[in-house]
């Protein structure tokens, strides 16, 4: 007791779920770097664990990303405003107004 858990663990590079959000988190890397993707841990497998939490170096949190099973769309993407799509392009964008790097193929980095 006293133990406090992580409801969260890492998702990196090589953490795939095999489904389109494979693709929007591979191009969001490419364009924020420090990139930091945690998934949402729980208890018991018939639990919803398709939440991810996206942030970058000491804010962990901008970015909240929901898919449905196996990282299949519709995208769920909250940060301040709230997008719902199936497209890829459309939830990266999303994502990256949301950290703050404006359009994810500029190569911007965050200010």
């Amino acid at each position: 007791m006293g133990q406090t858990l992580s409801r969260t663990r890492s998702w990196g590079p090589g953490d795939l779920t095999g489904g389109p959000v494979d693709q929007v988190f591979a191009q969001v890397r490419q364009a924020v770097p420090g990139l930091a993707i945690e998934r949402l841990a729980v208890t018991r497998a018939s639990d919803d664990d398709n939440v991810y939490f996206l942030g970058v170096g000491s804010v962990p949190d901008l970015v909240q990303f929901d898919t449905g099973p196996g990282g299949q769309p519709p995208f769920l993407v909250e940060a301040g405003h709230r997008v719902v799509t199936s497209e890829v392009a459309e939830a990266v964008a999303a994502v990256s107004a949301g950290l703050g790097s404006g359009d994810a193929g500029s190569g911007n980095d965050l200010p």
